[in-house]
């Protein structure tokens, strides 16, 4: 069996579903819900210094981090750095609002891009897969509001 595939009870697992699997976003979705998202992303290669979003710019698309790292950064100062297996811009994405940070390529990378028509065909196509997305946003805001308190 190829190395970009799994074995899931004797079936092969599509290589963008089992990377999509891992994303906390998408923790909560089902292997359907996943295929079906996975069939409206495309991959993406791009070089180390390609700016993903720019602060304050409309962003129409979320970006899965499959290999390289990209750095963030906020009023010109770095804040993070993001690493393979992460996604950037989903909240852009889902609230159709400008960048809140400048996202930039520090490696080459290579991504799954999930563009936000596509994006939003897929949740009208499986509506569980938007519920289980609102769970994970909602664990990421509980945790915040700890870490406040």
């Amino acid at each position: 069996m190829p190395p970009d595939t799994i074995s899931h009870e004797g079936a092969r697992m599509d290589p963008k579903v089992e990377r999509l699997a891992a994303v906390p976003l998408f923790a909560s979705s089902d292997k359907k819900s996943l295929e079906r998202l996975a069939s409206a992303i495309d991959t993406l290669e791009v070089e180390e210094g390609t700016t993903l979003f720019r602060q304050g710019a409309m962003q129409h698309e979320a970006f899965v981090i499959e290999s390289g790292t990209a750095e963030v950064s906020i009023d010109g100062a770095v804040v993070a750095t993001i690493p393979a297996g992460e996604m950037v811009g989903e909240i852009g994405m889902l609230t159709r609002s400008p960048a809140s940070a400048t996202v930039v390529a520090k490696t080459p990378m290579s991504l799954l891009m999930i563009p936000h028509q596509r994006f939003t065909q897929v949740l009208d196509d499986v509506p569980g897969l938007g519920t289980a997305i609102a769970y994970e946003l909602a664990k990421r805001l509980r945790a915040m509001d700890a870490r406040m308190q």
